[in-house]
């Protein structure tokens, strides 16, 4: 019940928390057309604000949302039920009634573990009782609470699917990615895979990881913490404080040689595709030309 009520309490972060990451000026390009574009800010965004997303064109620019007026980090979205951006973003999640985010997203893990292991308990001590009724006759002798029954069916089936839940987070945050950024590179999502390979030995395509996946262990304390207090119980390891480095969901550590390898591929694909812009237009060029001979 702790973990649930720190779950809503501390909610799950969103840039507006920083008064450094507001956007309070907009300049607009009189040539676009209003309905296609939305005005730019017309201030650069903090310092401390760093950016390693790669957009579909290769390029790191940094992203804002017009909506909420405020620039956006790494693995930050706009969430529509919420209204606002959100740091760090998982899902939204209607038992909460909330977003389930960078500073929350612990308290929401420890949540779905510690009520699974509760209900597969009640589910062990609610057999129990059954089966000494059934296997000693005293069914013969007196009525079964319906209760009791009902009991083991609920805590059978919230314990199973609670499990599934909290299985499936452990090893989001195994590999160090959310709900939302999974589905993007399952889809393809505006191109999230587009740099995202290798060629191996044998010249043969593979797949790189994730670039936040530091390794099983430290995405582990990336979420948790450092200690045994920290992962056990629901306090928090997370700091607004828009300057604190890698604890405020503004910037977030990388792996280093995945993060190579993404800007080499995405400077390659746009060589590759200026160079084929370069092709079309000299073809086009010699057609004309020809054309008027």
């Amino acid at each position: 019940m702790f973990a649930y009520f720190r779950t809503i309490h501390t909610g799950p972060g969103s840039p507006l928390d920083y008064p450094q990451l507001r956007i309070n000026n907009y300049s607009e390009n009189p040539l676009d057309n209003a309905s296609r574009s939305s005005p730019r800010p017309d201030q650069e965004p903090p310092e401390f604000m760093t950016v390693h997303t790669l957009k579909l064109g290769g390029n790191q620019g940094f992203r804002y949302c017009s909506k909420c007026s405020c620039w956006k980090p790494d693995r930050t979205h706009h969430c529509s039920k919420s209204g606002k951006c959100i740091l760090k973003m998982d899902h939204y999640c209607p038992w909460f009634s909330i977003c389930i985010g960078y500073f929350n997203y612990k308290f929401f893990v420890q949540f779905l573990c510690y009520t699974a292991i509760y209900c597969w308990v009640v589910f062990g001590v609610s057999v129990k009782i059954l089966y000494d009724i059934f296997a000693t006759d005293k069914y013969q002798e007196e009525y079964i609470s319906i209760n009791l029954i009902l009991v083991c069916v609920l805590s059978l089936t919230f314990g199973f699917s609670l499990t599934l839940f909290a299985l499936f987070s452990l090893y989001m945050i195994s590999k160090n990615t959310t709900t939302i950024e999974f589905q993007e590179q399952r889809w393809n999502y505006r191109g999230a895979d587009r740099y995202n390979y290798e060629f191996d030995a044998n010249g043969k395509q593979k797949k790189l990881t994730n670039i936040f996946d530091l390794g099983r262990k430290q995405n582990f304390k990336e979420v948790f913490g450092e200690s045994w207090g920290a992962w056990l119980l629901p306090i928090s390891v997370t700091e607004k404080v828009a300057n604190l480095g890698f604890k405020n969901g503004i910037n977030f550590k990388i792996n280093e040689e995945v993060y190579k390898k993404w800007c080499t591929n995405a400077e390659l694909q746009n060589q590759l595709n200026e160079q084929l812009s370069n092709f079309k237009d000299r073809v086009r060029r010699e057609r004309e030309s020809y054309v008027e001979v």
